[in-house]
């Protein structure tokens, strides 16, 4: 009776390990399909009132609008310039970025950036990025933490997001930038001064809000690559330095 008892047990523990190995294989095979994984987390810094966008530094960015205006410019902030507390926020999410690209991803230079409404005569082109799309760099492979240097309301014209992105297939009228509206579930970045976003800007689709007449958006943003696209600094390198 006691050799029928176990000989029971390890066909109980054998099947129970069978069943776990299946499970097991189904879920990766089902993490394997997917080719676009999306982040989208949001948290909160407090950043030093001093941290602003800096008018002096600024340079147009994107198209001339039909009038020779630019609606955006930005400026370029390396490691070294990059506030305390963003520095710690990378720290905190390093594990996060990690695990979507790898051990020894890369930190980019940061962009500061501001948007300006812009006229409605215009918005039938894209003047900044305002169109869905992807950012396709090296590839899809991209993250990006964005921080909110103002209070954001609808006014301020806060980046889009679309919420649940398709992870298997990319969407074409976002490839083709038609800016074509759809039915899928968005997300704003609206908020107090010093909220973020770690994004996954490379394989969700998104787009910069117009702000109101009047208004203008204030934001920064540094980007995150896989190492083997020798974009940016070693992260190991930058982490370790203070």
């Amino acid at each position: 009776m006691t050799s029928m008892n176990a000989f029971k047990s390890r066909v109980a523990v054998a099947q129970s390990r069978v069943r776990e190995l299946k499970q097991r294989f189904f879920h990766a095979n089902a993490v394997f399909k997917k080719r676009f994984f999306s982040l989208s987390v949001k948290g909160h810094v407090d950043l030093d009132p001093a941290f602003v966008f800096d008018e002096a530094r600024a340079r147009p960015r994107g198209e001339k609008a039909p009038n020779g205006q630019h609606y955006s410019a930005f400026y370029e902030l390396n490691w070294e310039e990059f506030p305390s507390q963003i520095k710690d926020a990378i720290r905190n999410y390093d594990t996060v970025i990690r695990m979507f690209l790898g051990d020894d991803y890369h930190v980019n230079v940061a962009n500061v950036w501001r948007n300006k409404s812009i006229p409605e005569e215009y918005r039938k082109s894209e003047l900044f990025s305002q169109y869905w799309h992807y950012d396709k760099v090296v590839d899809f492979r991209n993250i990006q933490l964005f921080v909110l240097l103002q209070d954001v309301s609808e006014d301020e014209g806060p980046f889009e997001y679309i919420a649940e992105p398709d992870e298997y297939n990319l969407m074409a009228s976002v490839l083709r930038r038609d800016n074509s509206d759809f039915s899928a579930k968005k997300s704003k970045l609206t908020g107090k001064r010093g909220d973020t976003l770690l994004f996954s800007t490379g394989s969700t689709p998104h787009r910069a809000g117009v702000p109101a007449p009047g208004r203008h958006r204030d934001i920064f943003s540094v980007a995150f690559f896989p190492a083997y696209t020798k974009i940016g600094t070693s992260s190991k390198l930058l982490l370790s330095r203070d």
